[in-house]
């Protein structure tokens, strides 16, 4: 995702000097991890263990029964649930005008201090983004829909249908689903199956380990390139993120498998035609008369 920067002397130095300026463009820090998780970064994929650093736009993956904490050296903690799909960034970094933490699937927990920030922190998904946020904020997103719990602290959701949620802003213990179709409903308490569903290691306050890993950091290991199928979600989610992988996966569409699926599914993703097939985009020049794909009628010829 494309970063906002607004150029100038002033704004510069003066953004400098704010408490969360080295947080939000330093890399996170795989603090905790229980099971499996991947990292995929530009066209590698990785394997996460704790000490690892995620940079910015990564795309990270919980496996089946995992649970990650990435930290910020800002005192920002984002824990992760299992079977979760997320691109990292700082929950104050933007992409266009959208947060730029993007949740595609899964659960998120943000513990957030109250430190002055040049902007507050926010999180993004298919159905709705989370702004304004403060405290203690559980999130999860998935086929059926998602829901938001505030567990201390504060939020603001952003319809992503474009009507405004007839829901105010969230404070502490104040629980909204948000149903496929962009329809929010605020419930007074958790219902059961959040609370069931809900991954076991969220239900605890789990202190900051970012201490032990501020200057022991771990390589991340290579796993080799990733399929189509490991990128599919990706690919095709909505059009305001999966463009970006136009470019930054351009070069597996010289693979042959990953090609061929791009191409059996190229509906869903369009806009991958002018790699795959450049010829039918290539400028024409002046002059050049394409003919239709039939043969004109003869002149004088009888319509059918």
């Amino acid at each position: 995702m494309l970063r906002l920067f607004v150029p100038g002397i002033v704004f510069a130095a003066s953004f400098a000097l704010l408490p969360d300026a080295v947080g939000a463009d330093s890399p996170a820090v795989v603090t905790i991890l229980e099971g499996s998780a991947t990292v995929i970064r530009g066209t590698s994929k990785l394997g996460a263990a704790e000490g690892v650093r995620v940079q910015p736009n990564d795309l990270f993956e919980t496996g089946k029964d995992s649970f990650a904490r990435l930290e910020f050296d800002d005192g920002v903690r984002l824990d992760v649930g299992p079977l979760s799909r997320l691109q990292l960034n700082h929950p104050t970094e933007v992409s266009a005008d959208r947060p730029a933490l993007y949740l595609l699937s899964g659960w998120i927990k943000l513990s957030l201090d109250d430190t002055k920030r040049l902007r507050a922190p926010a999180f993004s998904t298919l159905l709705f983004d989370g702004t304004e946020l403060g405290g203690v904020v559980l999130a999860r997103v998935d086929a059926r829909g998602g829901a938001v719990f505030i567990e201390q602290g504060r939020a603001r959701l952003v319809n992503r249908h474009g009507k405004p949620f007839a829901v105010p802003p969230l404070k502490t213990n104040d629980f909204v689903s948000i149903s496929k179709d962009g329809r929010a409903v605020a419930e007074p308490h958790m219902p059961s199956e959040f609370v069931d569903q809900m991954p076991r290691a969220f239900r605890d306050s789990i202190p900051s380990r970012y201490g032990r890993y501020r200057e022991h950091e771990v390589a991340a290991r290579s796993l080799g390139d990733f399929s189509y199928a490991e990128a599919e979600p990706w690919i095709n989610a909505e059009l305001s993120v999966r463009r970006q992988f136009v470019h930054t996966w351009r070069s597996k569409a010289d693979d042959p498998a990953f090609r061929l699926d791009l191409t059996a599914k190229l509906s869903l993703h369009p806009e991958w035609g002018p790699v795959l097939f450049p010829e039918l985009y290539a400028p024409k020049a002046p002059g050049d008369f394409v003919g239709p794909p039939w043969p004109l009628p003869e002149a004088g010829a009888k319509p059918r």
